[in-house]
């Protein structure tokens, strides 16, 4: 699978086995949730940010099925190097442990869309999963296939902004790109590893951003 196919998600023509030759950790594009800590944390966000993007979360009673269901979506793949779950569009995914030995599993974020949300229903559903709860995405009429490469370069640093939140300084490094696929681009190449430290892009498409947990749109 080429670069772009794995940017834009295309299907791949291996199947799952093969994939974890082929996928590593740095191929990732979302934001991964595999603790219940990290949930909690990111509806907390939500509800104070009042951004509240479409979504699917299923309760599977084994940890394979979970999974399963994960990995029976184009996007999602096993990283060779780490053996964890990533994913190749910028969403929020995961699954992890809940109460009463059960887990829950989840698709979410800006770039689901409806043909997505509705893909991953079918596949919870199909791998014994129960619904607790989703957000279903406006439905949008199809647009022409978006030809333009992707071009990191074109990304262009416009400032750096801090701000003392609850005691701890905040640094956000903010870019522009000329539209969504040179910033996942150029956020692909640009990897997070400091606490409290965000890359923002913004496009006429809207602002994607890294932090250590990986990448998503604002």
């Amino acid at each position: 699978m080429s670069f772009l196919d794995k940017l834009f998600g295309k299907k791949s023509t291996s199947n799952k086995e093969q994939d974890q030759h082929s996928f590593t950790e740095k191929d990732n594009m979302g934001t991964r949730q595999d603790t219940l800590s990290k949930a909690s944390t990111y509806w907390i966000t939500r509800n104070m940010s009042q951004k509240f993007d479409p979504f699917v979360i299923y309760v599977f009673d084994k940890e394979s099925c979970a999974r399963d269901a994960l990995l029976d979506l184009d996007y999602i793949h096993v990283a060779k190097d780490t053996g964890k779950l990533i994913c190749t569009k910028t969403l929020i995914f995961g699954y992890y442990p809940v109460e009463n030995g059960k887990y829950e599993a989840i698709v979410c974020g800006g770039d689901l869309t409806h043909e997505l949300w509705a893909v991953a229903k079918e596949s919870f559903t199909k791998h014994g999963g129960k619904r607790k709860n989703d957000q279903e995405p406006e439905k949008k009429a199809s647009s022409t296939p978006v030809t333009t490469k992707a071009k990191p370069g074109n990304v262009t640093f416009a400032r750096e902004d801090r701000q003392l939140k609850m005691g701890q300084a905040m640094i956000y490094r903010i870019y522009k790109g000329p539209d969504s696929a040179s910033a996942k681009a150029f956020l692909l190449q640009n990897p997070v590893t400091k606490n409290f430290f965000y890359i923002i892009v913004e496009t006429p498409e809207g602002n994607y951003c890294r932090d250590t947990q990986g990448i998503y749109k604002e």
